[in-house]
């Protein structure tokens, strides 16, 4: 979570939480992609892409709440060399009205994605775990592919072509068949694209094996198709794109970063794993070192933390509790009277009781409210609390015939609010891949114990794509997880938020849009 885009925050916050309450209670589905979970969505209107036009509109809008929710990371130099690697194989790309954009979302699990219209998103996971230029080449020109073929248009229009009365596991595993033959079709289509712009096409092929190895290490075993999957197994995506590469002629051409130790140099010090800067948990406990507060959940809930929000799911899935920007500001009951104005109201909601209270020393203003769900009536526990020129909002939603249960762990949420003491600061760690330089006779397991204390030697040699007891060449760079103290980022003065803001929006707007141009 963290305290950027805020009127995101205030406009899908009470949604996203009755979307989470009857996902979790009424059965409704919560979406997810690609193995990152992301909030609900309020339901959005459907838009035919009948042309790539509609493509570019929709695009645009999903672009907005894609980046309000998942965050973009914050690292100008790596995003240029994602766009610039993106340019190159636009090139050979076929011609489209589309303005492309390369971003890296801050995301940790290895991950990329597109939107209509051009709008191309890898994850900062997914670049950690690239191991040459070639690799990250072949993963952008797979979403170019996805974005230049308009595979959402046809995925759309396939749908819309299915018999209405079949059964939906027929139709989900028609569709499901529709979409893995589109991965296959982007996998192909990115070899392509990264041999014609003189990357070796192999590099496909040998990063769906880290992909794969991760996969192993996360869960044990390689992810296998299903008559549902979207995407075909990891394993047989591997073995087809190794396949195609050998059978491919291209020209190699220098790449971006001059060498391999070059390329690594430009991942030296990215985040991998948890981000400390959008708060992290500590068992039940959330801290936000950024924000300099931290707040506690009841023990055994099932935790989430999002670009968002905050939060915790009781164990036996029929209740909520989150926490939340509302907005700027010192006056939390006038932060409550907004939200009472404009989105309870819109959702319905009808306040039964609201008075001022305080959580330790903090000014704040409680607030109990019922509105109707799918599956009946709802009730809604909510707190704003102002701190530090902010007031956050912690909200606890359950049926109403529940509210009893669960009132106390609400309020004891609330009353956990607190700033950190200098002993939870100094708690909060980061990891980042540092580049270290191996020994005579060295072998990942080894360069594990010296440098990377708590970080399982098998995932240092997967983020590598070597063996753990493969031994290393002296001067050979290895790409290690490094836990450091984590330093927040210093407050901006006042003024200084919009002229970054506005700074960053207009590098952005020259910088990363790319039209189609020939060689």
């Amino acid at each position: 979570m963290r305290m950027l885009a805020l009127p995101c925050v205030r406009l899908l916050l009470f949604g996203m939480l009755f979307g989470m309450v009857f996902g979790s209670i009424f059965g409704s589905t919560i979406g997810c992609s690609g193995g990152g979970s992301r909030p609900p969505q309020e339901k959005q209107r459907q838009v035919l892409l009948s042309t790539e036009y509609d493509d570019v509109r929709l695009g645009d809008e999903a672009s907005k709440q894609i980046e309000a929710e998942m965050g973009i990371f914050d690292d100008p130099e790596l995003t240029t060399y994602v766009e610039d690697i993106g340019k190159r194989l636009l090139r050979y790309a076929p011609e489209r009205p589309f303005d492309y954009t390369f971003q890296i979302v801050d995301q940790a699990t290895p991950n990329a994605f597109a939107l209509p219209g051009g709008h191309i998103y890898v994850s900062r996971g997914l670049v950690g775990l690239a191991n040459s230029e070639d690799e990250l080449a072949c993963v952008i020109g797979h979403e170019i592919t996805h974005a230049a073929e308009r595979h959402s248009a046809g995925r759309q229009a396939h749908s819309r072509r299915l018999n209405p009365l079949a059964m939906g596991y027929m139709r989900a595993m028609a569709i499901a068949s529709y979409g893995r033959e589109h991965e296959r079709d982007a996998d192909r289509g990115g070899q392509v694209l990264a041999a014609q712009a003189g990357y070796d096409p192999i590099g496909m092929s040998t990063f769906l094996q880290s992909l794969n190895a991760i996969e192993r290490f996360d869960i044990g075993w390689s992810r296998l198709p299903s008559f549902f999957a979207t995407h075909p197994g990891t394993s047989e995506r591997s073995a087809s794109t190794q396949d195609r590469a050998n059978a491919m002629s291209w020209t190699p051409q220098p790449p971006i970063a001059a060498n391999h130790d070059e390329f690594l140099a430009r991942l030296d010090g990215l985040v991998w794993g948890p981000n400390p800067a959008e708060g992290v948990f500590q068992g039940s406990r959330f801290l936000h070192p950024d924000l300099n507060f931290g707040f506690t959940f009841p023990e055994g809930w099932t935790t989430l933390n999002s670009h968002q929000a905050v939060v915790a799911t009781s164990p036996d899935r029929d209740a909520q509790i989150s926490l939340s920007l509302a907005g700027p500001g010192h006056d939390p009951e006038k932060a409550a009277e907004e939200y009472i104005d404009t989105r309870l109201k819109e959702m319905q909601g009808k306040v039964k009781r609201g008075q001022p209270i305080r959580i330790g020393t903090l000014p704040a203003y409680r607030v109990e409210a019922e509105g109707r769900g799918q599956g009946g009536s709802l009730s809604a526990h909510l707190t704003f609390i102002a701190y530090d020129g902010l007031v956050y909002l912690i909200s606890a939603l359950t049926p109403s015939s529940l509210k009893k249960k669960y009132v106390g762990r609400a309020s004891n949420v609330a009353r956990s609010f607190h700033s950190l003491t200098l002993d939870e600061r100094e708690s909060v760690g980061i990891l980042r891949l540092r580049l270290v330089a191996a020994e005579e006779g060295d072998t990942i397991e080894g360069l594990s114990r010296r440098y990377a204390a708590g970080v399982s030697p098998n995932l240092v040699a997967v983020v590598n794509a070597l063996y753990v007891d493969q031994p290393l060449a002296e001067g050979q760079l290895v790409k290690v997880a490094v836990a450091e103290p984590y330093v927040p980022a210093p407050k901006p003065k006042p003024g200084e938020e919009e002229v970054e803001k506005a700074e960053k929006k207009e590098g952005a707007e020259r910088g990363s849009k790319s039209t189609q141009t020939p060689m």
